[in-house]
């Protein structure tokens, strides 16, 4: 095995700006990246009051609705990630994140624990077809030299997606939380 290190100097974080400014088309899973954290930060906190509060069920049960998104979304990395070499990135990423932002939208708007719960399994295969076919385009754009800090950027884009999905969340719940409850789907009230 080989060690693609090729330049033993010391990089700047400023690299990664002009790695991006170097391969612009660079931004585009970027921001792939960005959306797909910043669903992931806002479930990890309205997620849960949303499953308790709509559907009246425990911590233990909510952690279960919640590992139905997860438990697929890591078990089809891999088969997912060679579907993105054989098809191409094009259509995992684009059909994929249609497909993903429309059963994020099901999930809030699913009437049963039962029909939210095959949401989540369904938000976990859609988010496992992105995920690869995402990471695989960043290192397809970036230079032999430059795919380590391409991957650094992609994560950047990513955390900072997670960060700003849970301070979205936070001023929803607490709305959600100072309201009366209302006939409303939970959809809308987060």
């Amino acid at each position: 095995m080989d060690d693609r290190a090729p330049d033993p100097h010391r990089r700047s974080p400023r690299e990664i700006v002009r790695g991006l400014a170097r391969t612009p088309t660079l931004g585009l899973p970027y921001a792939f990246g960005f959306v797909d954290r910043l669903t992931a930060g806002f479930f990890a906190l309205v997620g849960v009051f949303y499953f308790q509060e709509t559907f009246g069920i425990g911590p233990a049960e909510t952690g279960i609705v919640l590992g139905l998104f997860f438990a697929p979304f890591a078990l089809l990395q891999y088969p997912m990630g060679v579907l993105s070499d054989r098809i191409g990135r094009t259509i995992p990423i684009v059909i994929g994140s249609i497909c993903y932002g429309g059963a994020i939208v099901l999930v809030g708007t699913v009437p049963t624990l039962e029909l939210a719960q095959a949401s989540m399994v369904l938000v976990g295969v859609l988010g496992a077809l992105v995920a690869p076919a995402t990471m695989a385009l960043v290192t397809d754009l970036a230079g032999d030299d430059e795919r380590g800090l391409a991957m650094a950027g992609f994560n950047i884009a990513g955390s900072l997606g997670f960060l700003t999905g849970f301070l979205l969340g936070v001023p929803s719940r607490a709305r959600t939380a100072t309201s009366p409850p209302s006939s409303s789907s939970a959809a809308s009230r987060c």
